[in-house]
């Protein structure tokens, strides 16, 4: 069953997937879980679609339109298909899953979770999303043991927040986190300024080694709406129907605009 489904995935581009029981999964949010559910068919979707990362203060999540889009467009897409070639019921979710993704992935063997926190990818690296289907097969393969990276320390090292700790990323020093919040300190404020950051942060991704020769995502979804260069001219031009198309826009436009007039304040 597991490799037709891969196959079905193969046809959109997504090449590592991985089912596991619904027992080895960590339930987080038991209203949403089908009761049918007694496996998790994992999968990871690369978005990178540029090595070359830009210099805008834009993370690369937020210069592509919002994944979450893609995932309910790809379920509406694969669902049928599977639910048609293997007789099973299925429902997908993406980020908002009853199970913890990340943990399920890496007993799926999908790959390695890092000392930033960030699941890694064995082809594509951290610039993954992961997505989920509840499925009613039981799971034809044992869990694996969770994997973690090298622990080589750069993205320790790397973070000017010094967020990354023994136990993952403290959202409350983390530059990502402090982009998105619509209050800020005068020190908040400084901390983006310094570093350039408008919206989300890539600092310790780029200076992972696993991210070093991990490929481009064939995905087009997320090569054709890649933005190159984010201003403020760019954010002000948006109609409100194109600007809810980017993650950066669940929080409202003024908070993307107000963390671009940050880095014109003078530094304290």
């Amino acid at each position: 069953m597991l490799e037709k489904i891969k196959e079905i995935f193969a046809s959109e581009g997504i090449c590592n997937v991985g089912m596991i029981s619904i027992d080895e999964c960590s339930i987080i949010n038991e209203r949403i879980l089908p009761d049918f559910a007694r496996s998790a068919l994992m999968f990871t979707i690369p978005y990178r679609s540029f090595l070359k990362p830009a210099a805008d203060g834009f993370s690369e999540y937020a210069r592509i339109y919002d994944y979450h889009k893609y995932a309910s467009a790809l379920y509406e897409r694969i669902i049928p298909r599977i639910t048609a070639s293997l007789a099973v019921r299925v429902s997908g979710f993406c980020d908002h899953s009853p199970i913890n993704e990340k943990t399920a992935a890496a007993k799926c063997g999908l790959g390695v979770i890092g000392r930033n926190s960030l699941f890694i990818d064995k082809k594509y690296g951290s610039f993954v999303f992961l997505g989920s289907l509840m499925c009613s097969a039981e799971s034809e393969l044992p869990a694996r043991d969770i994997e973690y990276c090298i622990d080589c320390g750069k993205c320790v090292s790397a973070c000017p927040a010094k967020a990354i700790g023994k136990r993952g990323i403290d959202p409350s020093v983390c530059l990502s986190a402090i982009s998105q919040k619509k209050n800020k300190s005068e020190e908040e404020k400084d901390a983006l300024r310094r570093n350039g950051i408008i919206w989300g942060c890539d600092i310790c991704q780029s200076v992972c080694p696993y991210n070093e020769t991990a490929e481009v995502s064939p995905i087009p979804y997320f090569s054709e709406t890649r933005i190159t260069s984010i201003d403020k001219e760019f954010i002000e031009s948006l109609s409100d129907e194109e600007f809810k198309k980017y993650a950066f826009s669940y929080k409202g436009r003024k908070i993307v605009l107000d963390n671009i007039d940050i880095q014109h304040l003078p530094l304290d």
